[in-house]
């Protein structure tokens, strides 16, 4: 197929990029010490693309990526960049069975695997999945180029050529805090549009050496994901871990490697900003702090240990909605998740009557249209439940808007808590727990009941030193709020809350401990 510019993907962008600055380097293993140029990395990313291809593997073929974030893991990420294949991300929490439903909605032609247990997976399904490993063996990643290396010049080599509307770019897993497995499914159209747009804002600095920026995003997570590609084209430099990410961890990394920007969960800065080991954040141009409610107290301390002149934001987004929807407002009020771009249009919708809710301060789901996923893969069900016919995706989100145009995440529609004829939101209840001292972590679930329908449960991890009752919990809650949001379920002490990979609470289990557990 003759090149044609319209058609560039993030292929081309990734191997025209790297090629102008070979001797930056693109990459850095805090846990190791271990770096490798872009020059390198471009080398075994189209030494591995070109294996692929004598594989047999075509532009449309899917590339199943699971692993730590090893100096490795993005080396088959670029090489599916430079071939079309789309790409999806394992969950490194994922079990056997969870595995299985993934590969099932995917058929990867090939995965690429921290170790060979995936194999087992892929021959119970009757699937002919190529199963590679990053560690040493009979599947290793070292056997396979052996296998499929040609000896061809890579003089030569270039990225596919192929319809950028047609293939898919990404396929990423969502609803992982509520149990239910989708797989959002992006072309390469939009993900280049957004980074044109990117650049005009982002000051990439004119240096030969790389910038360092933090990357921990596992590799299924969207930041995973955009900030594999982002970074190496804004001239930063991935300082990444094969270590688990533990907060003493981070705090070291930060303190060593200096990063200008990063990308934190709400649980991970608030484990950052109260561990007994200070963390230096005065190296940070930018920090983002995304994929849950982010509580004002944890932003206000945030700002308050980061430089004058850098940035400390709440962002909005969504899996779906490729990320950030509205802009960054680092002088907009706390708690907001800033305002309305001319890249998304966006409107609150009454979720009863689907009438748009145009006056301030009321709560309403958030409808947007703009550059988002296509579809979910192979479940066209789940697709036409959140499309309107005219083209509008339903968020599945509760915000609500100031007369000045900020916006506020109130909480996710399916979690409110339904009491009588009340709507309750967790998050609400969260805010006033974390009020106690004695709060180390909560979050608030339901338990079904046979006259009321749900009753609120408080789940709750003591701070160390405090010996918070059940009966504080409450009462803290009958006097800060209505009457319909007492915690009728009871209170769980618990060691720690159930998390996902990326850091979210893990909704559909913390619901079936407080079906089973002891309630005080």
């Amino acid at each position: 197929m003759a090149r044609n510019d319209n058609n560039k993907h993030l292929g081309h962008l990734f191997f025209e990029h790297m090629k102008t600055r070979p001797n930056a380097v693109c990459q850095i293993d805090a846990a190791t010490g271990k770096y490798e140029s872009n020059a390198s990395v471009l080398y075994r990313s189209m030494r591995l693309a070109q294996c692929l291809r004598q594989f047999g593997a075509k532009p449309g073929d899917v590339l199943a990526l699971h692993g730590k974030n090893h100096l490795d893991i993005h080396i088959p990420y670029y090489a599916a960049l430079l071939n079309g294949m789309p790409i999806v991300g394992v969950d490194p929490m994922f079990k056997f069975e969870e595995i299985k439903k993934l590969f099932k909605l995917t058929k990867p032609k090939v995965a690429f695997c921290q170790c060979e247990h995936f194999i087992d997976a892929v021959t119970e399904l009757g699937l002919d999945t190529k199963v590679v490993t990053f560690s040493e063996g009979k599947h290793s990643i070292q056997n396979f180029i052996r296998e499929y290396d040609d000896g061809d010049n890579l003089e030569t080599f270039r990225p596919a050529e192929f319809d950028i509307d047609k293939i898919y770019l990404w396929l990423i897993s969502t609803g992982g805090t509520s149990g239910v497995l989708k797989i959002a499914a992006f072309k390469h159209r939009p993900w280049m549009t957004r980074l044109k747009e990117l650049r005009k804002y982002i000051q990439i600095e004119d240096s030969p050496r790389n910038t360092p920026a933090l990357f921990l995003s596992p590799v299924q997570w969207i930041g995973g994901f955009y900030n594999a590609i982002a970074m190496p084209l804004f001239n930063l430099c991935k300082i990444q871990t094969s270590l688990q990410p533990t907060t003493d961890h981070i705090v070291d990394i930060i303190k060593e490697y200096r990063p200008i920007s990063a990308l934190f969960g709400p649980s991970m800065m608030d484990s950052l900003l109260k561990h007994e080991k200070i963390c230096d954040f005065t190296s940070f141009n930018l920090v983002m702090v995304t994929g849950g409610k982010v509580h004002k107290e944890l932003l206000h301390e945030l700002r308050k240990r980061i430089r004058p002149d850098a940035m400390a934001v709440e962002m909005y987004g969504q899996t779906e909605t490729m990320g950030q929807v509205f802009s960054l407002e680092p002088d907009g009020p706390l708690g907001s998740c800033g305002k309305a771009t001319d890249v998304h249009q966006v409107k609150l919708m009454d979720p009863d009557t689907e009438i748009e809710i145009t006056k301030p301060k009321v709560t309403g789901e958030l409808w947007l249209k703009g550059p988002m996923f296509t579809e979910y893969y192979n479940d066209p069900r789940e697709t036409a439940a959140v499309f309107t016919e005219d083209g509008w995706f339903k968020t599945g989100d509760l915000l609500y808007k100031d007369k000045n145009g900020y916006f506020y995440f109130v909480e996710r529609l399916g979690m409110l808590i339904k009491y009588r004829n009340y709507h309750v939101a967790p998050l609400e209840i969260v805010e006033v727990i974390r009020q106690h001292p004695g709060v180390k972590d909560v979050s608030v679930t339901s338990v079904s009941n046979v006259f009321d329908g749900e009753h609120p449960v408080a789940c709750v991890v003591r701070r160390p030193g405090y010996n918070v009752t059940a009966h504080e919990i409450k009462e803290l809650v009958a006097d800060k709020l209505s009457y319909s949001k007492r915690l009728r379920g009871g209170v769980i002490f618990m060691e720690k809350i159930p998390r996902t990979s990326a850091g979210k609470v893990a909704r559909a289990k913390l619901k079936h401990i407080a079906a089973v557990a002891y309630r005080e």
